[in-house]
């Protein structure tokens, strides 16, 4: 069972980079299509200040999910470095903590995201022909995610605060 699921959770990583990979990329190219029919060629294109902006925004918001499953989101090295002090179980006892606040926020995220998804649905961007909805959608899929990979953090955490091995917490 234990293969299995490192087995899906690496299948998940493995297509969330990718696919944030793919959207900068797409990001990119538009911002430099943007720039070359605009100043170059002197007619704008109508559609790729919105395209742009929106494959931003969900390589982002996927991006923040790795962030969340690598442990590389916004951190004070101040704070870690003063819990790297504590005894082994205070320093478990403090990052269960800080997880389980994270996950509220990305709970909140999730729930506020899946109302705006279901509201903005029907609703159709200005220049780029799909629904309002599929932006808030990236916001449900972050957040999803995220909370999926705090689940798995606080599962270690939990696991690493029975064992009292010592050390820094990993």
């Amino acid at each position: 069972m234990q293969k299995l699921y490192r087995k899906v959770m690496a299948g998940v990583t493995f297509l969330i980079e990718h696919l944030a990979t793919i959207l900068f990329i797409l990001f990119f190219i538009v911002v430099i299509l943007q720039i070359f029919f605009r100043f170059v060629l002197n007619m704008p294109l109508t559609w790729s200040e919105e395209a742009s902006r929106y494959l931003n925004l969900w390589s982002v918001l996927l991006g923040a999910a790795l962030a969340v499953k690598y442990k590389d989101h916004l951190r004070v090295d101040l704070i870690d470095d003063l819990v790297k002090r504590w005894p082994y179980r205070a320093q478990v006892g403090f990052y269960m903590f800080t997880t389980v606040i994270s996950s509220l926020v990305a709970l909140s995220f999730l729930t506020g995201s899946i109302k705006m998804t279901i509201d903005r649905w029907h609703i159709p961007l200005t220049m780029v022909p799909i629904s309002q909805g599929v932006l808030y959608l990236a916001l449900f899929t972050s957040s999803l995610l995220m909370l999926g990979y705090f689940a798995h953090h606080l599962v270690r955490y939990i696991i690493d605060f029975r064992r009292n091995e010592g050390g820094d917490v990993k």
